[in-house]
């Protein structure tokens, strides 16, 4: 036996109790210190922590928003050729990222739970990657129709 403190003083409390109560806190806990959801999203970063966008393919048109979120730590969005060989745009888009254009995208990543949102203001098809996991393939492609 052991023993739990009441509103009326201290109890004995058998130990399948006391265990069973614990394991109802781990489990209502593990909602909260879980993947955070990002509801909000169109892309999501490192779902179920896998080195991948979802959806991979967007299609979006002229003058929209797309927002990543983040799903798991260590991960960014960059849509910069001139820091990604396997990033492109098209001719006359302009190039994004999650970072700053004077910060080291290997080291500039997104926040678990954080979003990065883009507004497309040019048609084609832009390629961006995760420059952390690129060589692991974390790629996506957002085709922006008029």
């Amino acid at each position: 036996m052991t023993r739990r403190r009441t509103e009326e003083g201290w109890t004995a409390v058998s130990r399948r109790s006391a265990l069973a109560t614990a394991v109802g806190v781990v489990g209502s806990l593990a909602g909260c210190l879980g993947q955070p959801s990002v509801p909000d999203a169109d892309v999501v970063a490192g779902p179920d922590r896998r080195l991948r966008f979802e959806p991979a393919d967007l299609t979006a048109s002229v003058g929209d928003t797309v927002r990543w979120g983040f799903e798991s730590a260590g991960h960014n969005v960059c849509g910069r050729p001139s820091d990604a060989s396997t990033a492109s745009v098209p001719e006359d888009g302009a190039p994004f990222a999650s970072y700053a254009p004077d910060e080291s995208p290997a080291r500039q990543l997104v926040p678990r739970g954080e979003t990065y949102e883009h507004t497309f203001e040019t048609p084609g098809e832009f390629v961006y990657v995760c420059y952390p996991h690129r060589q692991s393939g974390m790629e996506g492609t957002v085709r922006v129709t008029e």
